[in-house]
């Protein structure tokens, strides 16, 4: 009654879950079948186990399997389109606070190039380099003056502060780059697994609808809803 009327307060959805996943398969339940058909033929015949017992009497709810997967898709859908809206939208924030911050951060870059193009003066391979790649910018914290007294990138800082921000040590000031939290989240976003994980909710709604079709037309009428308008809704 609790799958059939929805009742998550019978049946949680994890519980719903670890059922669908552990339901009988159509193999193991035609042997469940035909044991139980035999052992009422016979007298004295060995009656199913428990789990087996449990299996078929699961197997006789309407349509479980289908209705349990649509039911569990719908549960999580939200969720799962919430999640990649919003790693989109902190990128596309960055995106945008990036061309407000543009100035700011070509100077920053522009300094750490100056700086290494300077140090590497006498370097002909790496020596006034016309840029650099992203994968130093961790290790500038690594460069150390001869008195091992601060860094590259302590000395960039102050660089920065002490000849391109007007607003520094003043409430006006910002900091000219995005907020380290969120660029290290973005780092880590790939738009394969975007594509990845809609592909598969785009296949998995496909078959909510395959398997509500098939509940629609198998069950019986005292069955079919609240299933039929929730699933519609959906």
């Amino acid at each position: 009654k609790a799958v059939v009327n929805l009742d998550n307060s019978v049946v949680d959805l994890e519980t719903l879950q670890a059922l669908y996943e552990n339901r009988a398969q159509s193999d193991e339940l035609e042997k469940i079948e035909k044991h139980s058909k035999a052992s009422k033929e016979k007298e004295n015949a060995k009656s199913l186990d428990k789990p087996e017992q449990f299996l078929y009497e699961l197997s006789l709810i309407p349509n479980f399997s289908e209705r349990v997967f649509c039911i569990l898709f719908q549960s999580t859908f939200s969720e799962s389109i919430c999640s990649i809206r919003r790693k989109l939208e902190l990128l596309q924030k960055l995106c945008e606070v990036c061309c407000v911050l543009r100035k700011g951060i070509m100077q920053v870059l522009g300094l750490v190039l100056a700086f290494g193009n300077y140090m590497n003066g006498g370097n002909r391979t790496r020596g006034q380099a016309d840029g650099f790649g992203l994968d130093i910018l961790p290790k500038l914290k690594d460069v150390k003056s001869s008195d091992n007294s601060r860094s590259l990138l302590s000395y960039i800082v102050s660089y920065y502060l002490r000849n391109f921000d007007e607003d520094a040590g003043k409430e006006q000031c910002i900091f000219p780059l995005p907020d380290p939290q969120d660029l290290f989240q973005a780092s880590q976003m790939k738009f394969e697994d975007f594509q990845k994980d809609l592909r598969k909710m785009k296949k998995d709604l496909r078959a909510c609808e395959t398997e509500a079709a098939k509940v629609y037309q198998l069950s019986l009428e005292e069955h079919l809803q609240p299933f039929k308008d929730s699933m519609e809704q959906f």
